[in-house]
């Protein structure tokens, strides 16, 4: 197995164990905030990072599984997950959304570039691994 092939199942995994600890979190986030079980955060917001790091690490995964795609997918893959995962973390921790343009509130603008930023890498990585799948038939 190549080391790139390694590589492209490592990140899936670490998509997908950020899903997981993110199930996790949602459910003590929804515990009574008076229980010692409770963990703060936005539990739908918690909800969208888990969701978002499942179907992250399952595209991964799928659209490598079999086809060894160029190194730079690989980096602009780990960039966008990271910065996109990361801003979904802040999103559920703070409360700030990151999706309005103009927002007045500290640190939306970070947030919403985040998401914007690791987005835009993460459908360019996409769409170069998807075409080489396509080519390759």
């Amino acid at each position: 197995m190549p080391p790139t092939s390694r590589a492209w199942e490592l990140l899936a995994l670490t998509c997908m164990a950020v899903g997981a600890a993110a199930w996790l979190w949602e459910c003590l986030a929804l515990q009574a905030p008076t229980s010692p079980w409770h963990l703060p955060g936005m539990p739908m917001a918690v909800a969208r990072l888990a969701t978002h790091a499942w179907l992250t690490g399952l595209a991964v995964y799928a659209l490598t599984r079999d086809v060894s795609p160029p190194r730079w997918g690989l980096v602009a893959s780990a960039l966008g997950a990271a910065l996109s995962l990361g801003a979904q973390g802040a999103s559920a921790a703070t409360g700030l959304l990151g999706v309005q343009v103009r927002d007045g509130r500290g640190g939306s603008h970070l947030v919403l570039a985040m998401r914007v930023i690791g987005g835009l890498s993460l459908a360019v990585a996409f769409a170069a691994v998807a075409s080489q799948r396509l080519r390759r038939r």
